[in-house]
């Protein structure tokens, strides 16, 4: 039987990933699917027993297993009107089912889409793009001659869009 409540839809981007890790921590895999769009995919925790193959219902099942609470902290969100990547971290830490310690914690970038009735969904989720993200962007230093690109316009600073 179907529960006749349907999840809530995430009407800010950032939300979306709250609705997720709010349904995984309370263990409805229903409510946490329905912020993905059909064809998402999902890399959890690369090399830990929940990477998954990128099919977003198992993965979230392999997680679920642990039983343990999801904690999200949004970092950035870059929003268009119908694109939106969000920067966050996120973390888990307890026992598993098995008496086995389980500490995860990661920076990861999720890539979300506008749906036509004006909610948000996420299409691609990367629990963890790389061991840790450095604090500061590395300083690059100045190009010279050498090291022109045929072609190549020079730019100026990039362009960053504030949350």
């Amino acid at each position: 039987m179907s529960d006749p409540i349907k999840p809530p839809a995430a009407r800010r981007p950032e939300e979306a990933l709250e609705l997720v890790s709010q349904a995984l921590s309370d263990g409805d895999l229903e409510a946490a699917l329905a912020q993905y769009e059909k064809t998402a995919l999902l890399a959890c925790w690369p090399g830990t027993d929940i990477d998954g193959d990128g099919d977003v219902r198992d993965v979230l099942t392999e997680f679920m297993a642990l039983r343990l609470p999801l904690a999200v902290r949004i970092v950035i969100v870059l929003e268009s009107p119908e694109l939106a990547l969000v920067v966050c971290e996120r973390r888990v830490a307890g026992v598993d089912q098995d008496g086995k310690r389980v500490r995860l914690t990661g920076h990861g970038s999720v890539m979300l889409r506008s749906q036509p009735d004006a909610s948000w969904r996420i299409a691609a989720d990367v629990w963890q793009v790389g061991p840790e993200v450095p604090p500061v962007p590395p300083e690059i230093p100045p190009g010279t001659r050498a090291d022109a690109v045929p072609d190549e316009v020079p730019g100026g600073q990039p362009h960053h869009l504030k949350p």
